[in-house]
């Protein structure tokens, strides 16, 4: 399987990689800055997800049909009412929501989807409208919310493939801090296993396979 996955160079994307890697699965990673590791079935391509323009370019380099698509390049930018910025609320649109749904559109419109084909977005259970009572950042919150309109649209759009949006937990990452229970490892472990037993669309899923509430 040819497995495309975005911001794999730290956190969740890079232990969801080096798991990947060991079971002898292809993967391309879209990266801005430099990867810590190689591999003989890696190959590492730069795009800027926030550029509409850089994705174009990654996708038009991708150079295979792919199987599985992880959207998980993300920022998270700290801004709580009554301090959020028209900058930081852009700029998370961008990354967080915009990006993957350009991406996925231009793999389409590129042909590099298979039949099949796995779209996964990895957003967060503080983009849950039913469950979000507080969060650490409004900008986060409401751009992980609209990912997942993009998943509910992408998923009736594209119906001869899968589209789910998945909560990877509060993991041990730069952006999840030192506090969190979770290792990136674990939470990568779970992600895949629900991606190889994936057989519904349209649905959003904790790291454990749970349901959670748009």
């Amino acid at each position: 399987m040819h497995w495309v996955i975005t911001g794999a160079n730290r956190g969740i994307g890079l232990a969801i990689t080096k798991q990947l890697l060991k079971e002898g699965e292809k993967v391309t990673v879209g990266i801005r800055t430099s990867m810590p590791i190689e591999h003989e079935n890696l190959t590492v391509l730069k795009v800027d997800t926030s550029n509409p323009v850089s994705i174009s370019e990654f996708v038009e380099k991708v150079d295979e049909p792919i199987d599985v698509l992880i959207n998980n390049a993300g920022i998270l930018i700290e801004e709580r009412f009554p301090d959020v910025t028209e900058e930081g609320m852009i700029l998370s649109f961008k990354v967080n929501t915009m990006g993957p749904y350009m991406l996925i559109q231009e793999c389409f419109k590129l042909n590099k989807l298979k039949d099949g084909a796995k779209i996964i977005n990895i957003s967060s259970i503080l983009g849950s409208i039913t469950n979000t009572g507080g969060t650490s950042s409004v900008p986060y919150s409401i751009s992980k919310a609209a990912l997942n309109m993009v998943t509910k649209l992408m998923a009736h759009k594209l119906k001869n493939m899968y589209v789910i949006s998945i909560h990877p937990g509060w993991v041990k990452t730069d952006m999840g801090g030192e506090n969190a229970p979770i290792l990136p490892e674990e939470s990568a472990s779970g992600i895949i296993s629900i991606i190889r037993k994936l057989n519904k669309t349209g649905v959003f899923l904790d790291y454990q396979g749970n349901t959670i509430e748009w």
